[in-house]
């Protein structure tokens, strides 16, 4: 309703003014009266024009009287416009502050969430804990009990430890001296022999059959002359004279004590073999392991271990290289069978020269189809050597 009176007061003050200045307008036309100087039709547009002014000018100061709106619609747009977008940019910012707000407590109640999975496992693993607590509880008095007991055991432990430290000190003596000894042997014998191929690695040093199932007294004695004796072979194998005081060959206490405790289990004989495990020159000591197999027997004495027929007029066949075949079979055989061959060389046995020969020679003047039968000459071991004794008959004729 407000609106409505105030477009019909606007009305009745345009309709007011403007009939004033047409009266005023025809009754300067009609006196033709000047204003300014002007000709008085121009006078007579002049207040006519003033009129709309006068119209407009009441118009929007009953605007501005009647209505706040109206006069901040006038006067105040262009503050209106600047705190209107201020507000947008609070609104903006507010908005980045709400979702920022709504995300921290997203993840607030993530944590909150884990928080309480994490107080729940929490408390079931006190309560474990508790139960626990409650056998240990229950164990502790045991554990008292037994408390008594270890005592006395660590009494024992100690005096235990005493005799190992006596031992460990009495061990370290023995490797200076050791190590004195071998440095004096590698002064005297490398001037002698610089830079001589000793051993080859895997090469055997010494070898020996010793008894199984004696006496612990016994076996250290066994075990003691197997390395007294390797010794020996090697003190020959450099040159130096047999009752040299030198100690050649070294093996560690651990295979020592191995040997020792095999010879205690086994009833029966068994083979060993003391091999140098590294490359060695004259002047160093010989680094040894010992390598323990059964001695069972492979061929008994008289057993006949391989035969073969040679036609000895065949031109094309050479009588040493086919009896060399001949043996190289037997090397072959004895392997199969369970000898052990020399690692270096590959045989288990060794013919005399002069045997050899004459058993050419024998064969040369058989002429024709010769049969070779080589038997066992005594019994053979795992241990070997493979001795032979060698016959030579007439082939028979084929019917």
């Amino acid at each position: 309703m407000f609106g409505i009176r105030l477009m019909f007061l606007l009305a009745v003050m345009g309709g007011i003014i403007a009939f004033i200045a047409d009266k005023l307008g025809s009754k300067i036309g009609k006196k033709k009266l000047s204003v300014f100087g002007l000709r008085p039709h121009k006078t007579s547009v002049l207040l006519t024009v003033l009129s709309g002014v006068l119209i407009a000018l009441f118009s929007m100061g009953i605007l501005a009287v009647s209505s706040q709106s109206a006069r901040t619609a006038l006067f105040g747009m262009e503050k209106l416009q600047k705190d209107l977008a201020r507000i947008n940019k609070e609104k903006i910012s507010a908005e980045t502050e709400y979702n920022k707000a709504m995300d921290s407590l997203k993840q607030k109640n993530e944590a909150i969430a884990e928080l309480d999975q994490k107080i729940r496992v929490s408390n079931e693993e006190k309560a474990a804990t508790e139960k626990e607590l409650e056998k240990a509880d229950i164990s502790l008095n045991e554990v008292r009990s037994q408390y008594q007991v270890t005592q006395g055991a660590l009494v024992a432990a100690r005096d235990e430890v005493k005799s190992l430290t006596e031992a460990r000190d009495k061990l370290n003596t023995d490797i200076n001296d050791l190590k004195q000894e071998t440095a004096e042997l590698q002064q005297g014998l490398v001037a002698m022999r610089g830079g001589q191929m000793m051993y080859g690695s895997g090469e055997i040093v010494f070898a020996a059959v010793l008894k199984g199932g004696l006496s612990e007294e016994e076996n250290q004695k066994q075990v003691n002359w197997l390395l007294d004796s390797a010794n020996g072979s090697a003190v020959n194998r450099i040159g130096l004279e047999p009752d040299s005081k030198a100690s050649v060959i070294w093996a560690s206490r651990e295979e020592c004590e191995k040997l020792l405790e095999l010879l205690k289990k086994t009833k029966g004989d068994v083979l060993v073999r003391v091999r140098s495990i590294a490359n060695t020159v004259v002047g160093q000591p010989v680094l040894c392991s010992m390598e323990v197999i059964p001695n069972r027997m492979v061929y008994k004495n008289g057993t006949k271990i391989h035969q073969k027929v040679i036609e000895m007029d065949d031109k094309n066949i050479n009588p040493d290289q086919a009896f060399m075949q001949f043996l190289q079979e037997i090397n072959q055989m004895s392997v199969k069978a369970g000898v052990l061959p020399d690692p270096m060389t590959g045989k288990v046995g060794n013919m005399n020269a002069v045997t050899m020969v004459e058993t050419v020679t024998k064969m040369q003047r058989m002429g024709g189809k010769v049969l070779l039968i080589a038997y066992a000459d005594g019994d053979i071991t795992t241990a070997g050597p493979v001795q032979l004794r060698v016959k030579l008959e007439k082939a028979p004729a084929l019917p």
